[in-house]
C-alpha cells in the first residue's frame, strides 16, 4: 500500500538527499549524481531571471516573438511525455494490451477513465472560452470551483473514492 502523507514524503526527500550526499562523498572520479534543492535555489533562479530582465532588457526586446513562441511550443511539446492527462486522452486509441503501467489504468471499466478524461477536456475548453470572453475576470472563481466539482463527482456514486484518487492523483 502506498502512503501519501506529508511525513512520508518528507522522509523520502531526506532519504534521497542523504543518498546524494553519500554519493558525492565517494572517491575522486565519481560524477555528480544528484542535486539538493531547497528554497534558496528557487529564489536564486527567479532572482537571476529578474536580474536578466532588468540588465538585458534591450537585448531581450530584440528577440523576435516567433522565436519565443517556437521555444515555448517546443518546451510544451517535449514536456507532454509523462503528462497523465495527455496519456489518458490517447487511451481511446491505445491497444488495451499496451496500456501504460499507471495507477489510473487500474480503474475498470475503461469507460470510467474515458468519462473522467472527457469531463476534464470539457472543463479545459470551458476555461479557455471563459478566458477569452468579456467575463474572463471570473476565471479565478472558476478555477476555485474545480476542487468542489471534483469532490462532487467523487461522491456522485459513479466513481469510488479510490477511483477518483487513482484518476486525479498527482503521485
Amino acid at each position: 500500500k502506498r502512503s501519501n502523507s506529508h511525513s512520508d514524503m518528507v522522509k523520502q526527500v531526506h532519504e534521497q538527499a542523504s543518498t546524494a550526499i553519500q554519493m558525492l562523498s565517494l572517491p575522486t572520479g565519481t560524477g555528480i549524481t544528484g542535486c539538493l534543492e531547497q528554497r534558496v535555489s528557487h529564489f536564486m533562479i527567479h532572482f537571476l531571471i529578474l536580474l536578466a530582465l532588468i540588465v538585458a532588457r534591450e537585448a531581450l526586446a530584440g528577440i523576435p516573438m516567433a522565436v519565443l513562441r517556437g521555444i515555448f511550443l517546443y518546451n510544451g511539446w517535449t514536456n507532454l511525455a509523462g503528462n497523465e492527462f495527455w496519456e489518458r486522452i490517447w487511451l481511446v486509441v491505445t491497444d488495451p494490451a499496451k496500456l501504460p503501467k499507471r495507477t489510473y489504468t487500474q480503474v475498470k471499466p475503461m469507460t470510467k477513465i474515458h468519462a473522467w478524461t472527457l469531463i476534464q477536456v470539457v472543463l479545459l475548453v470551458l476555461i479557455n472560452i471563459l478566458m477569452r470572453s468579456p467575463a474572463g475576470f471570473v476565471f479565478p472563481v472558476f478555477i476555485g470551483l474545480l476542487h468542489p466539482l471534483r469532490v462532487y463527482i467523487g461522491r456522485s456514486g459513479y466513481y469510488t473514492a479510490e477511483e477518483v484518487e487513482a484518476l486525479d492523483s498527482h503521485f
